[in-house]
Order: C-alpha cells, then structure tokens, then sequence
C-alpha cells in the first residue's frame, strides 16, 4: 500500500519493521552473566563468526553516549550506546545496511541461573525480509554465549 508523500501527489513505500525477542537460560546469576558479556573484547573468543570485529571505539565502556563496533561479519556496524544500567540492560542504536536498529540485551533472574534475552527493532526497507537470518544468528550467539558462562 503506497502512501501519498510530499509535494504534487508523490508516493513513497511505507517503512517495513521488523521487531524480534528471544531469550536463553544460562547457568549462572545475572551479575556474572553481565560481567563475562560486557568484556567485549572477549566477545570474538565466543562468537568468532558475529563479533570478529567488536571493539570500543570511543567513551567509557557501556556509558550512554559511548560507541562501539559491534563485528556481523561481512558487515561491521559502528553503535551508540542508548542506556545502560549493568548489570541488568543495555540498548545500543545503530545504522547500516539500509536499516536503522535499536537493539537491547537483558540479564534477568531466571531459576536456572540468568535468562539472557535480546530484542531489536529494524527499520528500513526490507526490514522483515530479514527474520529467518536474525533468528538464526540469535540462536548461534545466544548458544554460543551460553557455552562461554558454563565454561
């Protein structure tokens, strides 16, 4: 469905989103789920394939204002992180792709441990033709984090 846009009757697409949750029990409490996760420069040792490349780029690690590379290989995308109160949530912003995205990492008491959740937002066009691929990738880093903290 186009919608009218701008001067003159122009049309322009709608903006596709695309929201996900998922979530995965680790064995271990919140504090120590968080401490082992925001060590990002550890984040390649357990997810070689999705954070090859994740470094700080600038400011005080996980401070709102601060920014990071956050590795998906083939791509790399440059975030901002939004807010932050460790140990239990942090939400970054970021652009590439095409596609503008919030995403957020949750470490909550769980009985076994921590359930360590993940939610993003895209936006942009071709934003849900992304699904299949998001959550797979979620599922690989989420098992992949799960295996780190079990050690």
């Amino acid at each position: 469905m186009a919608i009218a846009h701008g001067v003159g009757g122009r049309y322009k697409r709608p903006v596709s989103r695309l929201s996900v949750v998922g979530s995965l029990p680790v064995p271990v409490p919140p504090e120590e789920a968080w401490a082992s996760w925001s060590r990002v420069e550890d984040w390649p040792r357990w997810d070689w394939m999705g954070s090859a490349s994740a470094r700080w780029l600038e400011g005080e690690p996980w401070a709102p204002g601060s920014r990071l590379r956050v590795g998906h290989r083939p791509f790399a995308f440059d975030c901002l992180v939004m807010e932050s109160r460790p140990p239990e949530t942090v939400t970054w912003a970021s652009r590439g792709a095409g596609l503008d995205t919030m995403h957020t990492w949750r470490f909550l008491a769980h009985p076994e441990g921590c359930l360590v959740e993940m939610s993003e937002e895209f936006d942009g066009r071709g934003a849900r033709l992304i699904r299949p691929l998001v959550r797979w990738f979620w599922g690989r880093q989420l098992r992949a984090f799960r295996r780190h903290v079990a050690g």
